[in-house]
């Protein structure tokens, strides 16, 4: 599969992340094909953070979440043994409560026992930073 021309994928081994970056806002039927694109280079690299870059496409969360929370996250696992982390970075706007999508994300404690992490950020920092963190060795 090749990557799409509106999402840039990028492994960082310094940091044992992939990256993600969506270049332009995308169609519902361009979001569906891009996490596919996302998985084939993460079991590449066994990569199991994720950062991906939301600002520039359109919020179409709303469409997609069912999907996203009910096929592609739970099925993870069959690809990428172990718990898969997701630091959304996304623009403040996406983050009030004008964006019909924030309804639709469920609160961390959903994803306790579940093969994927998922967090929202407005900072690339602090995103990596969450990731990071999440690689640390459990006391």
């Amino acid at each position: 599969m090749s990557t799409p021309d509106f999402l840039q994928i990028d492994y960082r081994p310094d940091l044992d992340v992939l990256v993600g970056r969506w270049q332009r806002a995308v169609g519902e039927g361009e979001l569906y094909a891009s996490y596919p694109a996302l998985l084939e280079v993460a079991r590449a690299h066994r990569c199991h953070y994720w950062l991906l870059d939301a600002r520039r496409r359109l919020n179409l969360e709303v469409a997609i979440t069912p999907w996203l929370l009910n096929d592609f996250l739970p099925r993870l696992g069959q690809h990428l043994p172990g718990r898969v982390y997701l630091a959304y970075l996304v623009a403040p706007v996406q983050l009030t409560d004008a964006v019909p999508a924030d309804k639709k994300i469920p609160p961390l404690v959903y994803f306790e026992g579940k093969a994927s992490l998922m967090q929202r950020f407005t900072s690339e920092a602090e995103a990596l930073a969450w990731l990071q963190r999440q690689q640390e060795p459990a006391d």
